[in-house]
């Protein structure tokens, strides 16, 4: 049976380098709207993003992560994503499935991404959460969940098969 959304999900793979070669703004527009249209917990819609394209924005960014933020350098684009919080308990839920979009949107256009943890990380003098509230005049009232690098890819990573997931992992009707 055709599973076009697995094979999707299966050749998606964090990327981490990157070429010179800029993503088109159509593609950056298509990315998006699929983010948009991620589900989100009472349909109150409290994710938000911000788009980074500037180089020396992006290194800022990266410095606002004191372990593990230098990954995105390089980079043609990161996306900052953020959650509105006065929309309930689920922030993080929210923001994970609009970031897990954005990932397969990304991979749809052969565009190399990867997930940049931010929240409860450190920064170089606050929380990294602070410092991009700060570095992205961001007001009171949104968390920051992630970023996500976008590029052209720099590197081949393989995708996956079936046979390399444990569908022994699956479980119907109880453990």
């Amino acid at each position: 049976m055709e599973n076009k959304l697995f094979e999707l999900a299966a050749r998606r793979r964090s990327i981490r380098k990157y070429t010179k070669e800029p993503i088109r703004d159509e593609i950056l527009t298509e990315i998006m709207k699929v983010a948009l249209a991620a589900p989100c917990s009472f349909g109150h819609r409290p994710v938000e993003f911000v788009v980074v394209r500037d180089k020396q924005a992006i290194r800022e960014l990266a410095a606002c992560k004191r372990l593990g933020g230098s990954q995105i350098i390089g980079a043609d684009a990161v996306i900052v994503t953020m959650v509105k919080l006065d929309r309930g308990e689920f922030w993080i839920e929210d923001g994970a499935i609009a970031s897990a979009y954005i990932l397969l949107a990304a991979e749809q256009y052969d565009v190399g991404a990867c997930w940049v943890h931010i929240r409860n990380r450190a920064g170089q003098q606050a929380s990294s959460d602070e410092e991009i509230r700060g570095l992205l005049g961001v007001p009171e009232g949104y968390a920051m969940l992630n970023l996500i690098a976008l590029g052209s890819k720099g590197e081949d990573k393989k995708g996956y098969s079936e046979a390399d997931f444990d569908f022994g992992k699956v479980h119907y009707e109880s453990f």
